[in-house]
């Protein structure tokens, strides 16, 4: 098995023209071709937000985020807000998350996994936002849950099970953030 890459020796930045995403290549084709030839637009008008993730000055991976919602009868009621008093929660939503084949099982993916999660703590902290969500491919469920993501109630068999994790409980965790510094 192929030795895990430090989290410090990787750097994540935000996609742009100066990237050259040509050489990515993950296992699966939708997710190469996006990078390819989606993620760019998509992101100059304003859709999603995609990062690549370098190590060595190596594209090993990328992921992208968007806005998203989720039915607040969709999640655990441990997970629900007491007397929320609308149907649907704000997410964010983890639209894309690959790993260059040849970094595979290198904890790549995990530490893509912790910056998108730290990405939507630091929304959180700008317009709110309770939880992650993802529309993950079979074969991932088991890596997000892994993570302590939950399958959304009744989307196991959906041909992109839906899954999502509830913020609160990391962000407790981390503590409150205040600053008297101006808003600029």
């Amino acid at each position: 098995m192929p030795h895990k890459i430090p989290d410090l020796e990787l750097v994540t930045y935000s996609l742009s023209r100066r990237n050259d995403v040509s050489s990515f290549c993950c296992e699966n084709t939708d997710l190469n071709d996006f990078l390819k030839n989606d993620a760019l637009i998509n992101q100059e008008q304003l859709i999603n937000k995609t990062y690549v993730c370098y190590y060595q000055e190596q594209l090993v991976g990328y992921f992208t985020l968007t806005t998203d919602t989720i039915q607040v009868k969709s999640i655990d009621n441990s997970d629900c807000v007491d007397g929320f008093p609308y149907s649907k929660y704000p997410a964010l939503k983890l639209a894309r998350l690959a790993t260059h084949e040849s970094f595979a099982g290198r904890g790549v993916g995990s530490y893509m996994l912790h910056i998108a999660i730290y990405l939507t703590q630091k929304v959180s902290n700008i317009a709110g936002c309770r939880y992650v969500t993802i529309d993950s491919k079979p074969e991932s469920v088991g890596f997000y849950i892994k993570h302590g993501f939950k399958l959304v109630r009744g989307s196991s068999k959906k041909e992109y099970p839906v899954l999502y994790l509830n913020m609160q409980p990391i962000v407790e965790e981390l503590g409150p953030i205040e600053s008297l510094d101006p808003f600029v």
